[in-house]
C-alpha cells in the first residue's frame, strides 16, 4: 500500500487544508485555461514548444508565491504572468542577438574601401608595368622568389645561377621597382 504524505513540519492542519484546497482549485484552473494560456504565449513567442515552456514557467512562478492571489483573480494573474514570462524571454533573446551581432562585427576583418580598392588596382598596374621593364633574368628571379614563393635555392637551380646571383637579381629588381613606383608618384 502506497501512502502519500503531504505533511510539512510546522504547518497547521488548517493551513495544510488550505494548501490542498488551493492545489485542487489550481488543478481545475489548469484544466480549464491551459490551452488558452498556451495560445496566448504562442501569439508572442511563435513557437509551440516555447509557449508550453512559458506557461509552465508561469505556473511555477505563481505557485511559488506564499499567498497566491485570490482564486477569482488567479486566472487574470496567470495570464499576466504568461505575458511577463514571454516578454522576458523575448527581451533576453533580443539582447543575445544584439550581443552576438556586436561580437561578430568586432571579429570581422573589414574589407577595403572603394578608394583602397582603386589604389590597390592602380598600384598593381604600376607594379606590373615596372616588372615588365626588368631584364629577363632579373624578372624571372623576382617572379620565382617573390610571386611564386620559391626558395632562393630552387630559383637558382631553375635559372642556372648561384644562390648569390639570385639574391643580387632580386635585390636589383627591388631597386628598379622602388624607383619606377616613386617616379610614378608612389611613396613608401
Amino acid at each position: 500500500m502506497q501512502m502519500s504524505v503531504d505533511v510539512e513540519p510546522g504547518i497547521s492542519d488548517e493551513r495544510l487544508g488550505e494548501r490542498r484546497d488551493l492545489r485542487a482549485r489550481c488543478a481545475e484552473l489548469y484544466r480549464e485555461h491551459h490551452a488558452e494560456l498556451v495560445r496566448r504565449a504562442y501569439a508572442k513567442l511563435h513557437s509551440l514548444h516555447r509557449a508550453n515552456d512559458a506557461v509552465q514557467e508561469a505556473y511555477v512562478r505563481v505557485f511559488r508565491l506564499n499567498d497566491p492571489p485570490a482564486i477569482s483573480y488567479l486566472r487574470a494573474y496567470l495570464h499576466k504572468t504568461v505575458d511577463n514570462v514571454a516578454i522576458d524571454w523575448l527581451r533576453e533573446e533580443a539582447v543575445r542577438r544584439r550581443d552576438e551581432h556586436f561580437v561578430q562585427r568586432a571579429t570581422e576583418q573589414p574589407g577595403p574601401t572603394p578608394d583602397e580598392e582603386y589604389l590597390g588596382e592602380e598600384l598593381r598596374a604600376c607594379l606590373q608595368a615596372a616588372v615588365n621593364e626588368l631584364p629577363p633574368k632579373c624578372r624571372l628571379a623576382y617572379t620565382l622568389v617573390e610571386l611564386q614563393d620559391r626558395t632562393v635555392k630552387e630559383a637558382a637551380a631553375e635559372i642556372g645561377s648561384s644562390e648569390m646571383a639570385v639574391y643580387q637579381l632580386v635585390n636589383r629588381a627591388y631597386g628598379h621597382l622602388a624607383r619606377a613606383l616613386s617616379g610614378r608618384g608612389w611613396q613608401r
